[in-house]
């Protein structure tokens, strides 16, 4: 019975060990100026080539008063500074993402800043299990923002059943 025991303990640690972080989910973005919520941003996977990588895509947009006010369903505001000045609800602000198990975090891909539309290098890696950090970057140099972990109960009731099974980026640099 001890050998049966030890050696399911010993296949969860291994399984444990080798699984990357899985960061997808649904984060909230805080403005950097006034440090109230701005976006409400799917993290997701998909495959790429042999393996897959981590995307991101903005799904709602909260207003001044920090009410969710435009969803997939409602996309109002425009990214002029964006190629093809495409709603900021439903544009892919990550891809490229792929996970270092070494450094336990996302790496090699890219992020793009909605508002002017430049791309810059991307890592994201977890301190704790309510936060994740992104940070956008151009070589040593760099931004990087704190996003707030949601749960479902935390979403409007059409954002609670998202599928991001079929999602793959739109990359408009």
């Amino acid at each position: 019975m001890k050998k049966i025991f030890f050696s399911f303990v010993g296949i969860f640690f291994v399984t444990n060990l080798f699984a990357g972080i899985p960061l997808t989910g649904l984060y909230q973005t805080i403005d950097d100026d006034t440090n109230t919520p701005k976006s409400i941003v799917v993290l997701y996977e998909y495959e790429k080539g042999n393996g897959s990588e981590l995307g991101g895509r903005i799904v709602a947009l909260y207003d001044e008063n920090g009410k969710v006010t435009e969803t997939l369903g409602n996309s109002v505001k425009l990214a002029d500074k964006v190629k093809g000045s495409p709603k900021y609800v439903g544009l892919d602000i990550i891809w490229g993402m792929e996970w270092d198990s070494d450094d336990k975090e996302y790496k090699d891909g890219e992020i793009m800043d909605p508002k002017n539309g430049k791309v810059y290098s991307s890592v994201i890696w977890q301190d704790n299990k309510d936060k994740v950090r992104v940070r956008g970057k151009i070589g040593p140099f760099g931004r990087t923002q704190t996003w707030n972990v949601l749960t479902v109960s935390d979403l409007p009731a059409e954002l609670q059943e998202i599928d991001t099974t079929n999602w793959n980026p739109i990359i408009r640099d």
